[in-house]
């Protein structure tokens, strides 16, 4: 039995393979990021906690402005433009990422009072996040090549390597810190991140001996300048909650919702993955005319619908098992925040054809309406209902993100003569309804275990019955990822 699994696996394409290997390390990684968890918030307070989680969701938004995200949609692209040069090209977006982000953390210094009031954070931690992203261009570009190329044993080593000796190393810089745990924790994960990404650096450069380029600087800064808004849009969307609850609630409360946050995200761990295979699938469906397509996305979306509903009932338990009492105020918010994470999982199905016909325009301006809800519905009742309210308005808004993407997406069909006929929408409507009729019946009886543990079994049984279509649309996945 073993002997052929492994023969098996010896005999699956390279993309296959390297597509499986990247999906298990991203599990494990965050998975890692999960499991030290109940660690983490028991060695620091809530407060502490919050200052973490705050210094985080910044680092995340401030990379995208002052990297560009080069390795994001110019990189694709790039490196099918500039075949014989990629190395080039990859070490001078190293050099353009890292002296953007520089020229940032330059110009902060004279202001670093204003930013510390704006922030929320010290001049230290603020210092300490331009570092962080300069360190960590070289890794991101590395990593995306490798991707690209197929190549994940460097890639799954490196990832697990650092997942494994960053808990570690913040376990003991906290425990040995006397005071300013929480920035013995960031400085923690900073030096690994250095320790990676100088090595990372010095590779890249080697490979592509160009610092600077005024070809690849240009082409770089004028292809992604213009999606910067739906970047910063979408990372608004994930951040924005945790930011405004700091400056209206304060750091307990931040990092109290962040912890839960956590815990409902866990549905990324899948959905993540699944959305890399299944979006070059609807394109080559497309592409082919393939009738199956409807059947096998609506299958998709109820093998989520069923895993988010298990984790709405089921998670109470494991919340409580693992956290200590402090942070059960914020148990409450994993309805929401989950069923949030399910419509985050839909709207790539509907934005995916946006981009096929060449419609960004569209994805951006689906991105600035959610982003700009989410910032005035977070403004106005987190000040009246307190820190439970952002989960309720991030459900709001990813659901108006996929309205419209659902949207944009006809207007799509309709200018390039096709019928809105790609997906069962009537279904994934339904799905999506009982997704959130068991999300609110769930926050009126999350104190019934018995309650909650039936739904859950139900749940399972659903996904029971429908097996067989889900595990043929999987091995029809896993054949595009071969192909």
């Amino acid at each position: 039995m073993i002997n052929k699994l492994i023969e098996k696996y010896r005999n699956t394409a390279a993309p296959a393979k390297a597509s499986a290997w990247f999906v298990i390390s991203s599990i494990l990684v965050k998975g890692t990021s999960f499991i030290t968890l109940p660690v983490f918030s028991r060695i620091l307070t809530t407060s502490e906690y919050g200052i973490v989680s705050v210094y985080q969701s910044w680092l995340a938004t401030v990379s995208i402005i002052t990297t560009l995200t080069l390795w994001g949609g110019v990189f694709n692209v790039g490196m099918i433009r500039f075949e014989e040069r990629k190395y080039e090209m990859i070490s001078s977006f190293q050099g353009l990422a890292v002296s953007i982000t520089a020229l940032f953390l330059i110009l902060s210094i004279p202001v670093i009072k204003y930013l510390e009031s704006v922030s929320g954070m010290s001049a230290l931690l603020i210092v300490c996040m331009f570092i962080e992203i300069i360190f960590q261009v070289p890794h991101n570009l590395w990593a995306t090549e490798q991707r690209y190329a197929y190549k994940y044993k460097a890639i799954v080593t490196i990832s697990l390597g650092s997942a494994v000796v960053n808990p570690i190393l913040g376990y003991l810089a906290v425990i040995n810190a006397q005071n300013c745990k929480a920035e013995a924790r960031i400085m923690s994960a900073l030096l690994v991140q250095i320790a990676a990404g100088a090595v990372l650096f010095v590779v890249n450069q080697y490979k592509g001996r160009r610092f600077f380029s005024w070809e690849f600087w240009k082409y770089g800064f004028r292809f992604n300048i213009v999606l910067i808004p739906h970047y910063i849009s979408t990372q608004i969307l994930s951040q924005s909650d945790r930011l405004m609850i700091n400056n209206m609630c304060g750091r307990s409360d931040a990092g109290i919702y962040s912890v839960a946050y956590n815990f409902a995200m866990l549905l990324s761990l899948i959905t993540s993955s699944i959305n890399s295979s299944l979006t070059p699938y609807v394109y080559q469906s497309i592409k082919n005319g393939n009738n199956g397509l409807k059947k096998r996305t609506t299958a998709i979306v109820l093998f989520v619908a069923v895993i988010t509903i298990g984790i709405i009932c089921v998670v109470p338990e494991f919340f409580t098992f693992l956290l200590p009492e402090s942070y059960y105020p914020a148990l409450k918010v994993i309805p929401p925040v989950t069923a949030a994470a399910f419509f985050f999982f839909v709207h790539p199905l509907f934005a995916s054809i946006e981009f096929y016909y060449g419609k960004n325009k569209y994805v951006t301006v689906a991105s600035v309406i959610g982003a700009v809800f989410n910032i005035i519905l977070n403004y106005i009742f987190i000040n009246i209902y307190g820190f439970m309210a952002a989960a309720y308005t991030t459900l709001f808004c990813y659901i108006c993100f996929t309205v419209c993407h659902y949207l944009f997406m006809k207007i799509v069909l309709r200018e390039n003569g096709r019928p809105n006929d790609i997906y069962d929408v009537h279904s994934i409507l339904l799905i999506s309804a009982g997704v959130l009729f068991v999300t609110l019946i769930m926050q009126i009886l999350y104190n019934y275990i018995l309650i909650r543990w039936a739904v859950f079994l139900t749940a399972l049984v659903f996904g029971f019955v429908f097996r067989k279509r889900i595990m043929s649309t999987a091995k029809e996945l896993l054949k595009k990822e071969t192909a």
